[in-house]
């Protein structure tokens, strides 16, 4: 894979436990590496699901910005915890495209998913890049 730039400095950047609100700003430092394209854009979700066969809570940030081939990679970094009463219900999908002019990390830090999770044990950081 191409440009892995960016993948890199956030793997790196990962590597120690970190609060959640420094992964948040670590992750907001790594999407001012260019990628060579203004086609470029952040998503954040959140879900509790049994993705690894264990019923977790995802906090996620994507970066996503074209590839050579003509798709996207797409640059995850998964916030895991244990789903509590306050996690469960959260299930947000949004794009920084829709939001307009507001900064999709502001939103971030003022989601009610972000301000439930940021006092709680995170059990693992996942960073990834896949192609789509």
């Amino acid at each position: 894979m191409e440009n892995q730039q960016p993948f890199k400095f956030l793997d790196k950047a990962t590597d120690t436990p970190m609060a959640l609100s420094q992964l948040v700003d670590t992750f907001e430092e790594m999407c001012r590496i260019p990628v060579g394209s203004d086609d470029d854009t952040v998503l954040f979700e959140t879900t509790t699901d049994n993705f690894t066969g264990i019923e977790l809570f995802f906090f996620t940030l994507i970066r996503q910005y074209p590839n050579p081939t003509g798709g996207h990679y797409h640059l995850h970094m998964d916030v895991i915890y244990e789903p509590n009463e306050a996690n469960q219900h959260f299930h947000t999908t949004v794009n920084q495209r829709g939001l307009g002019a507001e900064d999709i990390f502001a939103y971030v830090r003022h989601s009610p998913a972000y301000l439930s999770a940021q006092n709680e044990r995170i059990v693992k950081v996942s960073v990834y890049l896949d192609e789509i």
